[in-house]
């Protein structure tokens, strides 16, 4: 393989990686408003912390389904918990679909508020175009990631480019209460371990693809890179608004509204391409296990798949995140905390 081969495949998997951790949540800003936000100039150490597991995290599990040339998450979990690792399989099943049901609740919520069209026809759209991209395996991801992921950025760095020249918010202001070190390090690790957990499907299929560790190597690193940049920059411009920015359920729209309606009509193209990057790496991990379980046909799996997350969207965004999420990041801590150990040794 040549250098020029090389770097991009890197630049592939790294994109891949992004695109499972951006959803709705980041780039809504809500997710970035709730771990980070809200510790003023001591959210910069939080994001500092999560982008290092990203890195390395990301890296170990690239290099575990490298070794175990992984077909699915699966093989990955039994190497690391043994005996248990059906307990932990069924964890990771019920996330990854948690996720991508949430995703598409949201795809159907945005299409019924910025296109009028009902929310199970958004969902219905959003599904197809799913499997379409899912039926053609890591080299739809990979293609799907390549165009989405450079849009995302640039936008990304539009907004915070915008908020430097406003006169808003002191960022290196404190936040008006006590922060403690457990608070700084608890938020880097909670979002990097729930985020993490859930891209170990694509990551692992990735690894397991390429002969080349460097390029593993390099896949890992520029995708926690970039996270820990947009991650930087998404806070930075949420800060420029506080506190009024505390009010707003789409922190992000609140600042795009005072960019114009060129930005306006970006900023949901943007919020569609996170979900659709997201959803994309959660079906085919499931989609993955699903036909590694029973063996069933690629195809007859993916639609499965496809259809129960469909159902379970139908349940809606916000009770999703609230009854569902708090949980899976908790079991996600300690799924990577195991991961993190055995790895060292």
């Amino acid at each position: 393989m040549s250098r020029y081969s090389r770097v991009m495949l890197g630049v592939r998997i790294a994109f891949a990686y992004v695109g499972t951790v951006i959803g709705a949540g980041f780039a809504s800003g809500q997710e970035i408003l709730q771990f980070f936000t809200m510790y003023g100039k001591y959210s910069v150490f939080s994001i500092l912390l999560a982008t290092f597991l990203f890195v390395w995290v990301g890296i170990s599990v690239l290099k575990m389904g490298f070794e175990l040339r992984s077909r699915s998450f699966r093989d990955t979990m039994k190497l690391v918990f043994g005996r248990v690792s059906p307990f932990v399989n069924a964890y990771m099943m019920l996330a990854i679909m948690t996720i991508a049901a949430a995703m598409l609740a949201g795809a159907g919520a945005l299409f019924e508020e910025y296109v009028c069209i009902p929310f199970y026809i958004g969902v219905g759209i959003t599904a197809l175009v799913v499997w379409v991209i899912v039926a053609f395996g890591l080299k739809g991801i990979f293609a799907i990631n390549t165009w989405i992921i450079p849009v995302i950025v640039i936008f990304n760095v539009s907004v915070f480019v915008y908020s430097l020249q406003v006169d808003g918010y002191a960022v290196d202001a404190a936040p008006g209460f006590d922060v403690t070190v457990f608070d700084i390090v608890k938020a880097g690790i909670s979002y990097a371990s729930f985020n993490i957990v859930l891209a170990v499907g694509v990551l692992t299929s990735a690894g397991s693809g390429v002969d080349d560790p460097r390029v593993l190597k390099m896949g890992g690193v520029l995708g926690g890179v970039i996270l820990g940049a947009m991650l930087l920059m998404s806070n930075y411009s949420l800060m420029r608004y506080e506190p009024e920015i505390y009010e707003f359920e789409v922190p992000m729209l609140y600042i795009v509204h005072r960019m114009g309606p060129f930005f306006c009509a970006a900023f949901a193209v943007v919020m569609w391409g996170a979900i659709l990057t997201t959803l994309v790496a959660n079906v085919f991990s499931v989609a993955c296990a699903v036909n590694d379980i029973f063996k069933l046909p690629v195809r007859i799996a993916l639609l499965l798949t496809i259809v129960a997350c469909a159902v379970l969207s139908f349940i809606g965004f916000s009770r999703i995140v609230a009854f569902i999420y708090p949980l899976l990041g908790v079991i996600g801590f300690i799924v990577i905390s195991v991961m993190l150990f055995l790895t060292k040794k």
